[in-house]
Protein backbone atom coordinates (compact mmCIF):
# COMPACT_ATOMS: atom_id res chain seq x y z
CA UNK A 1 0.00 0.00 0.00
CA UNK A 2 2.88 2.35 0.75
CA UNK A 3 4.13 2.42 -2.88
CA UNK A 4 0.62 3.36 -4.00
CA UNK A 5 0.51 6.19 -1.44
CA UNK A 6 3.93 7.33 -2.61
CA UNK A 7 2.65 7.34 -6.19
CA UNK A 8 -0.33 9.47 -5.19
CA UNK A 9 1.94 11.79 -3.21
CA UNK A 10 4.12 12.30 -6.29
CA UNK A 11 1.05 12.98 -8.40
CA UNK A 12 -0.30 15.46 -5.83
CA UNK A 13 3.04 17.26 -5.74
CA UNK A 14 3.15 17.48 -9.51
CA UNK A 15 -0.41 18.79 -9.75
CA UNK A 16 0.25 21.35 -7.00
CA UNK A 17 3.27 22.50 -8.99
CA UNK A 18 1.06 22.93 -12.04
CA UNK A 19 -1.29 25.18 -10.06
CA UNK A 20 1.65 27.21 -8.77
CA UNK A 21 3.16 27.59 -12.22
CA UNK A 22 -0.23 28.67 -13.62
CA UNK A 23 -0.41 31.50 -11.09
CA UNK A 24 3.12 32.57 -12.01
CA UNK A 25 2.27 32.59 -15.73
CA UNK A 26 -0.88 34.61 -15.11
CA UNK A 27 1.13 37.08 -13.03
CA UNK A 28 3.71 37.36 -15.78
CA UNK A 29 0.97 38.18 -18.30
CA UNK A 30 -0.34 40.90 -15.99
CA UNK A 31 3.04 42.62 -16.09
CA UNK A 32 1.90 44.13 -19.39
CA UNK A 33 -1.58 45.20 -18.19
CA UNK A 34 -2.05 48.94 -17.53
CA UNK A 35 -2.37 49.68 -13.82
CA UNK A 36 -1.47 46.14 -12.82
CA UNK A 37 -0.15 45.72 -9.25
CA UNK A 38 2.21 43.08 -10.60
CA UNK A 39 4.08 45.71 -12.60
CA UNK A 40 4.23 47.99 -9.56
CA UNK A 41 5.31 45.40 -6.99
CA UNK A 42 7.31 43.04 -9.18
CA UNK A 43 6.27 39.51 -10.08
CA UNK A 44 7.98 37.73 -7.15
CA UNK A 45 6.62 40.13 -4.50
CA UNK A 46 3.09 40.09 -5.91
CA UNK A 47 3.08 36.30 -6.28
CA UNK A 48 4.30 35.81 -2.73
CA UNK A 49 1.62 38.17 -1.42
CA UNK A 50 -1.07 36.41 -3.46
CA UNK A 51 -0.28 32.96 -2.07
CA UNK A 52 0.11 34.28 1.47
CA UNK A 53 -3.38 35.71 1.09
CA UNK A 54 -4.70 32.41 -0.25
CA UNK A 55 -3.36 30.41 2.71
CA UNK A 56 -4.45 33.10 5.17
CA UNK A 57 -7.92 33.22 3.61
CA UNK A 58 -7.71 36.94 2.85
CA UNK A 59 -6.97 38.38 -0.60
CA UNK A 60 -8.44 41.75 0.25
CA UNK A 61 -11.58 43.39 -1.12
CA UNK A 62 -12.78 43.06 -4.70
CA UNK A 63 -13.98 45.87 -6.94
CA UNK A 64 -17.42 45.40 -5.38
CA UNK A 65 -16.08 45.87 -1.86
CA UNK A 66 -16.68 42.19 -1.04
CA UNK A 67 -13.68 40.06 -0.02
CA UNK A 68 -12.21 38.36 -3.08
CA UNK A 69 -12.41 34.83 -1.67
CA UNK A 70 -16.03 35.35 -0.59
CA UNK A 71 -16.91 36.54 -4.07
CA UNK A 72 -15.16 33.55 -5.66
CA UNK A 73 -17.06 31.26 -3.32
CA UNK A 74 -20.39 32.81 -4.34
CA UNK A 75 -19.55 32.43 -8.02
CA UNK A 76 -18.42 28.83 -7.54
CA UNK A 77 -21.70 28.04 -5.75
CA UNK A 78 -23.48 29.03 -8.98
CA UNK A 79 -21.07 27.72 -11.61
CA UNK A 80 -19.98 24.36 -10.23
CA UNK A 81 -23.48 22.85 -9.78
CA UNK A 82 -24.21 23.68 -13.42
CA UNK A 83 -21.02 21.93 -14.51
CA UNK A 84 -21.66 19.00 -12.17
CA UNK A 85 -25.22 18.39 -13.37
CA UNK A 86 -24.09 18.78 -17.01
CA UNK A 87 -21.41 16.13 -16.49
CA UNK A 88 -23.91 13.85 -14.77
CA UNK A 89 -26.44 14.29 -17.57
CA UNK A 90 -23.96 13.67 -20.38
CA UNK A 91 -22.28 10.70 -18.69
CA UNK A 92 -25.49 8.95 -17.60
CA UNK A 93 -27.12 9.61 -20.96
CA UNK A 94 -24.13 8.25 -22.86
CA UNK A 95 -23.83 5.28 -20.50
CA UNK A 96 -27.49 4.46 -20.97
CA UNK A 97 -27.16 4.62 -24.76
CA UNK A 98 -23.97 2.54 -24.88
CA UNK A 99 -25.03 -0.15 -22.39
CA UNK A 100 -28.67 -0.17 -23.50
CA UNK A 101 -28.06 -0.43 -27.23
CA UNK A 102 -24.80 -2.38 -27.16
CA UNK A 103 -23.69 -3.29 -30.66
CA UNK A 104 -26.70 -1.44 -32.04
CA UNK A 105 -25.00 1.92 -31.34
CA UNK A 106 -23.11 1.61 -34.59
CA UNK A 107 -26.28 0.46 -36.34
CA UNK A 108 -28.26 3.59 -35.55
CA UNK A 109 -29.67 5.17 -38.63
CA UNK A 110 -27.28 7.51 -40.37
CA UNK A 111 -29.58 10.58 -40.05
CA UNK A 112 -29.96 9.93 -36.30
CA UNK A 113 -26.21 9.58 -35.77
CA UNK A 114 -25.47 12.66 -37.87
CA UNK A 115 -28.13 14.63 -36.00
CA UNK A 116 -26.78 13.56 -32.60
CA UNK A 117 -23.15 14.32 -33.41
CA UNK A 118 -24.09 17.51 -35.27
CA UNK A 119 -26.01 18.83 -32.27
CA UNK A 120 -23.13 17.95 -29.97
CA UNK A 121 -20.60 19.82 -32.11
CA UNK A 122 -22.51 23.13 -31.96
CA UNK A 123 -20.65 25.67 -29.75
CA UNK A 124 -22.32 26.36 -26.42
CA UNK A 125 -22.54 30.10 -27.01
CA UNK A 126 -24.58 29.48 -30.17
CA UNK A 127 -26.86 27.04 -28.36
CA UNK A 128 -27.26 29.70 -25.67
CA UNK A 129 -28.46 32.25 -28.22
CA UNK A 130 -30.82 29.66 -29.70
CA UNK A 131 -32.24 29.03 -26.22
CA UNK A 132 -32.85 32.76 -25.75
CA UNK A 133 -34.18 33.63 -29.20
CA UNK A 134 -35.93 30.48 -30.41
CA UNK A 135 -37.13 28.87 -27.17
CA UNK A 136 -37.61 32.09 -25.23
CA UNK A 137 -35.69 31.07 -22.11
CA UNK A 138 -36.41 33.82 -19.54
CA UNK A 139 -33.55 35.91 -18.10
CA UNK A 140 -34.08 34.45 -14.63
CA UNK A 141 -35.62 31.46 -12.91
CA UNK A 142 -35.01 27.68 -13.06
CA UNK A 143 -35.56 27.41 -16.82
CA UNK A 144 -32.41 29.41 -17.47
CA UNK A 145 -30.42 27.20 -15.06
CA UNK A 146 -31.64 23.95 -16.62
CA UNK A 147 -31.08 25.35 -20.12
CA UNK A 148 -27.44 25.94 -19.17
CA UNK A 149 -27.13 22.38 -17.84
CA UNK A 150 -28.60 20.85 -21.01
CA UNK A 151 -26.51 23.04 -23.33
CA UNK A 152 -23.29 22.12 -21.54
CA UNK A 153 -24.23 18.43 -21.51
CA UNK A 154 -24.57 18.26 -25.30
CA UNK A 155 -22.59 21.22 -26.70
CA UNK A 156 -18.95 21.59 -27.71
CA UNK A 157 -18.75 17.90 -28.63
CA UNK A 158 -19.36 16.70 -25.06
CA UNK A 159 -22.13 14.17 -25.68
CA UNK A 160 -20.61 12.89 -28.92
CA UNK A 161 -17.14 12.41 -27.40
CA UNK A 162 -18.51 10.65 -24.32
CA UNK A 163 -20.65 8.25 -26.38
CA UNK A 164 -17.78 7.41 -28.71
CA UNK A 165 -15.32 6.98 -25.84
CA UNK A 166 -17.60 4.73 -23.83
CA UNK A 167 -18.58 2.68 -26.87
CA UNK A 168 -14.89 2.09 -27.68
CA UNK A 169 -14.30 0.96 -24.08
CA UNK A 170 -17.37 -1.31 -24.20
CA UNK A 171 -16.11 -2.89 -27.42
CA UNK A 172 -12.75 -3.56 -25.77
CA UNK A 173 -14.43 -5.15 -22.76
CA UNK A 174 -16.73 -7.47 -24.70
CA UNK A 175 -13.68 -9.06 -26.30
CA UNK A 176 -12.28 -10.11 -22.93
CA UNK A 177 -12.33 -13.78 -21.96
CA UNK A 178 -14.44 -13.28 -18.82
CA UNK A 179 -17.14 -11.60 -20.92
CA UNK A 180 -17.21 -14.51 -23.38
CA UNK A 181 -17.52 -16.83 -20.38
CA UNK A 182 -20.49 -14.88 -19.02
CA UNK A 183 -22.16 -14.94 -22.41
CA UNK A 184 -21.79 -18.72 -22.64
CA UNK A 185 -23.32 -19.04 -19.18
CA UNK A 186 -26.21 -16.78 -20.13
CA UNK A 187 -25.41 -14.14 -17.51
CA UNK A 188 -26.58 -10.53 -18.03
CA UNK A 189 -23.71 -8.31 -19.14
CA UNK A 190 -24.96 -4.81 -18.42
CA UNK A 191 -24.77 -5.02 -14.61
CA UNK A 192 -21.38 -6.76 -14.69
CA UNK A 193 -19.79 -4.47 -17.26
CA UNK A 194 -20.79 -1.30 -15.42
CA UNK A 195 -18.07 -1.57 -12.69
CA UNK A 196 -15.40 -2.01 -15.37
CA UNK A 197 -16.48 1.30 -16.88
CA UNK A 198 -15.89 3.21 -13.62
CA UNK A 199 -12.32 4.22 -14.46
CA UNK A 200 -13.05 5.13 -18.11
CA UNK A 201 -16.01 7.19 -16.89
CA UNK A 202 -13.79 9.02 -14.40
CA UNK A 203 -11.17 9.65 -17.07
CA UNK A 204 -13.81 11.02 -19.42
CA UNK A 205 -15.10 13.24 -16.62
CA UNK A 206 -11.65 14.66 -15.98
CA UNK A 207 -10.99 15.18 -19.69
CA UNK A 208 -14.31 16.92 -20.32
CA UNK A 209 -14.19 19.04 -17.16
CA UNK A 210 -11.79 21.54 -18.73
CA UNK A 211 -14.04 21.96 -21.76
CA UNK A 212 -17.16 22.32 -19.63
CA UNK A 213 -15.53 24.92 -17.39
CA UNK A 214 -14.46 26.98 -20.39
CA UNK A 215 -17.91 26.52 -21.94
CA UNK A 216 -19.82 27.57 -18.83
CA UNK A 217 -17.75 30.76 -18.53
CA UNK A 218 -18.95 31.79 -22.00
CA UNK A 219 -22.48 30.51 -21.47
CA UNK A 220 -22.91 32.52 -18.27
CA UNK A 221 -22.26 35.73 -20.18
CA UNK A 222 -24.77 34.74 -22.88
CA UNK A 223 -27.52 33.76 -20.44
CA UNK A 224 -26.65 36.34 -17.79
CA UNK A 225 -25.96 33.80 -15.03
CA UNK A 226 -24.15 35.32 -12.06
CA UNK A 227 -21.34 32.79 -11.85
CA UNK A 228 -17.57 32.72 -12.19
CA UNK A 229 -17.68 33.45 -15.93
CA UNK A 230 -19.64 36.66 -15.67
CA UNK A 231 -17.72 37.59 -12.53
CA UNK A 232 -14.38 37.09 -14.31
CA UNK A 233 -15.51 39.19 -17.26
CA UNK A 234 -16.51 42.04 -14.95
CA UNK A 235 -13.26 41.70 -13.02
CA UNK A 236 -11.35 42.13 -16.28
CA UNK A 237 -13.42 45.19 -17.21
CA UNK A 238 -12.91 46.70 -13.74
CA UNK A 239 -9.18 45.81 -13.73
CA UNK A 240 -9.60 43.72 -10.59
CA UNK A 241 -6.57 41.57 -11.30
CA UNK A 242 -6.51 39.80 -7.95
CA UNK A 243 -10.06 38.55 -8.42
CA UNK A 244 -9.29 37.52 -12.00
CA UNK A 245 -6.24 35.49 -10.96
CA UNK A 246 -8.10 33.99 -7.99
CA UNK A 247 -10.83 32.68 -10.31
CA UNK A 248 -8.30 31.25 -12.78
CA UNK A 249 -6.18 29.62 -10.08
CA UNK A 250 -9.28 28.25 -8.35
CA UNK A 251 -10.49 26.57 -11.54
CA UNK A 252 -7.00 25.21 -12.22
CA UNK A 253 -6.93 23.80 -8.70
CA UNK A 254 -10.33 22.18 -9.25
CA UNK A 255 -9.13 20.44 -12.41
CA UNK A 256 -5.99 19.27 -10.59
CA UNK A 257 -8.07 17.93 -7.67
CA UNK A 258 -10.34 15.99 -10.03
CA UNK A 259 -7.32 14.54 -11.82
CA UNK A 260 -5.87 13.46 -8.46
CA UNK A 261 -9.19 11.77 -7.69
CA UNK A 262 -8.95 9.87 -10.96
CA UNK A 263 -5.41 8.79 -10.05
CA UNK A 264 -6.69 7.54 -6.67
CA UNK A 265 -9.46 5.57 -8.41
CA UNK A 266 -6.92 4.13 -10.84
CA UNK A 267 -4.78 2.90 -7.93
CA UNK A 268 -7.86 1.39 -6.27
CA UNK A 269 -9.26 -0.49 -9.28
CA UNK A 270 -6.22 -1.21 -11.46
CA UNK A 271 -3.75 -3.71 -9.93
CA UNK A 272 -1.23 -2.92 -12.68
CA UNK A 273 -0.71 0.57 -11.23
CA UNK A 274 -0.05 -0.84 -7.77
CA UNK A 275 2.37 -3.38 -9.27
CA UNK A 276 4.22 -0.68 -11.20
CA UNK A 277 4.38 1.43 -8.03
CA UNK A 278 5.92 -1.45 -6.08
CA UNK A 279 8.45 -2.11 -8.83
CA UNK A 280 9.39 1.58 -8.90
CA UNK A 281 9.79 1.58 -5.14
CA UNK A 282 12.07 -1.52 -5.24
CA UNK A 283 14.14 0.00 -8.02
CA UNK A 284 14.74 3.15 -6.03
CA UNK A 285 15.97 1.25 -2.95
Amino acid sequence: MRPALAYLARRATGLAAVVGVSSALLGALLLFAPGSPVAEQGLAAWLGGFWRGVFAGDLGPSYRGIPVLDLVGRGAATTLPIVGFALLLSLTGALGIVLGLGDRVAALSRPLRLGLHGLSLVPVFLLGYVALVVFGVPPDGPRRWWAAVFILAVGDGTLSDVILGLDAERRRLVEQDFVHSMRLRGLPLVRRLAPHLALPLAQLLAARLVFLLSGVLVLEMVLGIQGLGLMGYRAAVKADFTLLVAIAVGLTGLVAAVQLGVDALRVAVDPRVRKDSRQTARGSV
